[in-house]
This record gives structure tokens, C-alpha cells and sequence, in this order.
């Protein structure tokens, strides 16, 4: 048993790595893009970014998590094989079909959804990045299957290293601007799906069934509206501030969401470790009070960072070497929505800690009804408060939107395994990170005063009766082993 959790939790951390990679490369790029780019053209390039977004959502219909399924059920290796080989035909053609459609809409979808005509260029190299990411993901699903961890992440870290190599070439040396982008993101994922099939070729067939295609595809489509919705929560802004506002708004908006990555990675690094460690822990008694705890000392953390994070968020975006700065000139007034992107990533980790009861009563539909609820939210406050505070009123919107899936989690979790968290030392640890970071983020104090009270928060947790007697000694003990 033992063993097996090490192997699982090994194998999680691994894929969690491949992942954050692949999510830090779009950070890693906000640089170029800001520097180089006007607000406008990055506005453009996160409007086709959404759509690309809503789109591998439609285009993947949930199918290799169908597969998974499927795969993994039947003992001999022809019917693996045969289902392999059935789900890689079945969204080769369905994906063939999307994309022909979208290439041929390509004017028309250009206008809807980035306001002219003259780029549908965009949505034409935009048709043929989802065909190759939607053929990439059964692969993917099949080295998880087969537990080849290792290679798996292989491929996603060669993945980050092309398209960053691509894009400084492209963008910045060759002058391509926007096209530039998204060539390098169409190359890249051919080459992903080039080098993944690699690994699944010798296990397909010249076999199709359809009553696997009918058992995969009617497995895979509820899958479909949590995806939207998960989407809608982090895309689906950009399109609403380009109607309301205009695209040097989305620009600019972009680049402050990217500065989120900060917490987000945090957020889900700490699911992978969390996931394997909630079901060893399992459905007991003794795990309540430990599930409490890790509420109490995630929220530490997150609370925390956000407080460095918003204090200093100025001298982080102000950082240049040169004239080439972490955040373009032109995009700094950012800053202002920042502290909200990273209090709704907060609340979006706080969710993932009320997961357990869910997990273990096998009630999973709750975390597709709680997303929806919780996107329909961030939109209706979008359209409330944007035309009253700008794109302010978005990231508000976006922290509204989690603070509403964690209350959502929360709610149904407690009814399925209820567990007496430390309300009254969360809350005084939230309102005092709420009151010095708000605090110093308005009134702009000098760096100093800034590391002074960053250092004192913790002084005042303590002097609030914040940590109890076991955690200082336990610090204490810490920091002797450390000397």
C-alpha cells in the first residue's frame, strides 16, 4: 500500500512539474511580449489565446479522459488496442471537421471576435493549433496509462523550450509581431504531436469500433460544460472588457492576469501534493483535525505570498535590465488589478484544501456544478463593474468568482464529511494580510517601510495570539537545526 502511494505521489509530482513548466512559459514570455508589442496588438493576441481556450475544450469533448477510462478497464491488449486506435481515428475526423469549419468561417469568426476582418490570419493558424494540441492529448493520456512519467514530461518541457526559443526568434529578431506568435505556437504543436505519436504508433491498428466511439464519446461530453465553465472563469473577461472597453484595455488587463502565475503556480503545486495525500489519508476521524490544520497552514502560505506579492508589486513589475522591462512601459498601470488576480488565486487553493469530502463520497458532479455557478458569477460582475471601474472591475469580478467556488466547495463538502476548521485564527490571519497589504499597495511607502512590515506581520500574528505555543517551539526547534 505504502509503495503505492510513493509510486502515485512520485509520478504526480513529476506530471505537476511538466505542467507548471508549461504554464511558467507564458510568464516567462510577458516580457517580450510587453516590451515589443502595443497594449492593443497583446490585446488582440490574448482575444485569439481565449478562443483557443474555449475551443480545445469543444475540439477534445473530453475524450482522453474517456479513454483513460476505457483503456484502462479491459484486460487483453487487442481490446486496448482497439479502443486506442478507435479514440485516435475518432478525434482525428471530429477535429479534421472543426477545423475546416473554422478555416473556412475564418472572416467572419475574425470580425465577431476580434472586431476586424483583416486578421483572419490569425484564426486560420488558430484552426490548425487545435487540431494538432486536441491529436496531442491522447498520446499524452496514454504515457499517464502507462505510467511513463518521465517521458511525459520530457516532451512538455522540450515543448516549453521550443515555443520560447520560437517565439524570441520570431517576435523580437525576425520582426513577425503578432504572426510571430502564433507560428510559433502552430510549430511547436506539430512538433508535440509529431514526437508524442512516436510513442503510440506501434500500439494502434487499422480498427474502428463504434460502440466504443458511442461508449467514448457519450463518457467524454459531460466533460464539456465544467470546461467551458472552467474557461469562462479565466478567459472569458477578455472578451467582455473588448466589447465594453477596447483592445489596449484587454492588452493591458493580460499582462496584470499574467502576474497572477505567481500564486497560481503555488496554487498548483500544492494540489498535486494534496490530491494523493487526501485519499491515503482517507475517510477516518483522525483526518479531520489534520485536513483543519492543512487549512490553517495553506492559508499561512497563500496569505502570506500575497502580501510580499502586493507590496512589492510595483518594484517587480518595475524591474528592467536596460530599457527592457519584466512589464512594458505602456502596460505598468497594470499594477492595480494585480492584488485582486492574486487574492482570487487564494481563494481558488483555498477550494482545492474542502475537496476531500467530495473525493471520498465520489460526488465529483459537484465540482462541475460549483465551477458553473461560479462562473456564471464572474460574468455578472463583469458586465456590473466594468463600466464602472474599468478593468479593476474584471479582476474583481475574477476574485469574486473563486471566493464563490470555494464558498460553493465548502458548502457541499461539509455535508459530506464535515471537519471544524480554526474559523476564528483564519479569519484574524486574512483580515491583518487584508489590512497591511491594502495598506502599504495604497499609500506607496518607501522600500524600506515596506520590508519593515512584511517582516512585523508575522510579530503581529503572534502578539494576536495567532500561532499557538507547539508551533513557535516547533519553529524554534527549526531554526536550531538550521544553524
Amino acid at each position: 500500500m505504502s509503495l503505492s502511494i510513493r509510486s502515485l505521489t512520485k509520478q504526480t509530482l513529476i506530471y505537476g512539474i511538466g505542467t507548471i513548466l508549461a504554464r511558467f512559459v507564458t510568464f516567462l514570455l510577458l516580457p517580450l511580449y510587453t516590451n515589443v508589442l502595443s497594449p492593443e496588438d497583446y490585446g488582440l493576441t490574448s482575444l485569439v489565446f481565449a478562443f483557443l481556450g474555449f475551443m480545445n475544450i469543444i475540439y477534445n469533448y473530453g475524450l482522453d479522459s474517456a479513454l483513460m477510462r476505457y483503456y484502462s478497464k479491459e484486460k487483453t491488449r487487442e481490446e486496448k488496442r482497439t479502443i486506442l486506435s478507435t479514440a485516435v481515428i475518432l478525434s482525428t475526423v471530429t477535429s479534421l471537421i472543426f477545423t475546416v469549419i473554422i478555416y473556412l468561417l475564418s472572416n467572419s469568426l475574425s470580425i465577431k471576435l476580434l472586431s476586424k476582418g483583416e486578421y483572419q490570419i490569425l484564426i486560420k493558424y488558430a484552426s490548425f493549433i487545435l487540431f494538432f494540441d486536441c491529436l496531442a492529448r491522447l498520446p499524452f493520456a496514454y504515457l499517464r496509462l502507462k505510467e511513463r512519467a518521465f517521458t511525459f514530461m520530457a516532451i512538455k518541457i522540450a515543448n516549453v523550450i521550443v515555443v520560447f526559443s520560437l517565439n524570441i526568434y520570431l517576435v523580437a529578431i525576425a520582426g513577425k509581431g503578432i504572426n510571430g506568435i502564433f507560428i510559433s505556437n502552430l510549430i511547436t504543436s506539430a512538433l508535440t504531436t509529431f514526437v508524442a505519436f512516436i510513442f503510440l504508433l506501434r500500439e494502434l491498428k487499422p480498427a474502428f469500433s463504434t460502440a466504443y466511439a458511442t461508449s467514448l464519446v457519450l463518457f467524454g461530453l459531460p466533460f464539456v460544460p465544467a470546461g467551458l465553465a472552467t474557461v469562462t472563469m479565466e478567459m472569458l473577461n477578455r472578451y467582455i472588457i473588448g466589447h465594453l472597453l477596447d483592445l489596449n484595455a484587454v492588452g493591458i488587463f493580460s499582462a496584470g492576469f499574467k502576474l497572477g502565475i505567481f500564486m497560481l503556480l503555488i496554487t498548483t503545486a500544492f494540489y498535486y501534493a494534496w490530491q494523493p495525500f487526501f485519499l491515503k489519508a482517507g475517510k477516518k476521524e483522525s483526518s479531520k483535525s489534520l485536513f483543519s490544520r492543512v487549512l490553517t497552514y495553506f492559508t499561512l502560505t497563500m496569505m502570506t505570498v500575497w502580501l510580499v506579492l502586493t507590496v512589492f508589486i510595483r518594484e517587480i513589475v518595475n524591474f528592467h535590465i536596460g530599457d527592457i522591462y519584466l512589464v512594458g512601459k505602456e502596460y505598468q498601470s497594470c499594477v492595480e488589478i494585480v492584488p485582486y488576480i492574486l487574492l482570487g488565486y487564494v481563494f481558488y487553493g483555498i477550494n482545492l484544501v474542502f475537496l476531500p469530502g467530495i473525493y471520498f463520497e465520489k460526488k465529483t458532479q459537484f465540482i462541475a456544478y460549483n465551477t458553473i455557478i461560479s462562473a456564471l458569477v464572474n460574468v455578472l460582475f463583469n458586465f456590473v463593474l466594468i463600466p464602472i471601474i474599468g478593468i479593476i472591475g474584471s479582476a474583481v469580478a475574477s476574485m469574486l468568482g473563486y471566493l464563490t467556488l470555494a464558498i460553493c466547495s465548502y458548502s457541499v463538502s461539509q455535508k459530506l464529511f464535515r471537519v471544524e476548521y480554526e474559523y476564528k485564527r483564519i479569519a484574524l490571519l486574512i483580515s491583518i494580510a487584508l489590512i497591511v497589504g491594502w495598506t502599504l499597495f495604497y499609500f506607496e511607502p518607501n522600500p524600506l517601510t515596506k520590508i519593515g512590515a512584511v517582516l512585523f506581520f508575522p510579530i503581529i500574528l503572534k502578539i494576536l495570539g495567532f500561532f499557538k505555543k507547539h508551533e513557535i517551539d516547533m519553529l524554534k526547534k527549526t531554526f536550531k537545526i538550521l544553524k
